[in-house]
């Protein structure tokens, strides 16, 4: 991630959100789970029983299952709450939520890699692995990465000639 990108992981409001890395197949990274630190822009290995898979981190979608990573970005409640104590903090959570999940998707893009973005999370799974408490932090976001797939996807059938582009 850029240098952008990490200051706005865990600084400013609504940016109380943590990232975790479910590597599967990632070059020079073993297979496992990671915290990572916006401070030091840094992976810290997790213990973690059993590696769930992507599916089941995203609530069976088994479009996701030859991933390369799967990001989570989790939401700590009490670090925004001191600053907003009304239902704007959710908001904030959230809209920030995708910011951070659009600046990996435009880091993805400009390494050559794909990245999607869903918030469909099986949030029991999330909070077994991170041993979270759900009231005070939540899975909010996710963006599975990886490459392009020899095989066509739906995707690749689009005929985006027929999206006209301003001139």
């Amino acid at each position: 991630m850029e240098t952008g990108t990490t200051s706005m992981i865990g600084n400013g409001p609504g940016g109380r959100q943590q990232a975790y890395v479910l590597a599967y197949n990632v070059e020079a990274l073993p297979s496992g789970l990671y915290h990572y630190s916006a401070l030091e822009n840094s992976l810290a290995y997790m213990t973690c029983d059993t590696l769930p898979s992507a599916e089941a981190v995203l609530g069976g979608q088994d479009r996701f299952s030859g991933a390369s990573a799967l990001i989570l970005l989790v939401a700590n409640f009490a670090r925004t709450a001191w600053k907003y104590r009304h239902p704007t903090e959710f908001r904030v959570v959230l809209i920030k939520a995708g910011h951070i999940a659009q600046d990996m998707l435009l880091a993805a893009t400009t390494n050559g890699l794909v990245a999607t973005p869903t918030c469909a999370l099986n949030d029991s799974v999330v909070e077994t692995m991170l041993d979270i408490d759900p009231v005070m932090r939540s899975p909010t976001y996710a963006v599975t990465v990886g490459t392009r797939s020899e095989a066509a996807t739906m995707a690749d059938l689009v005929d985006r000639s027929a999206v006209e582009h301003p001139q």
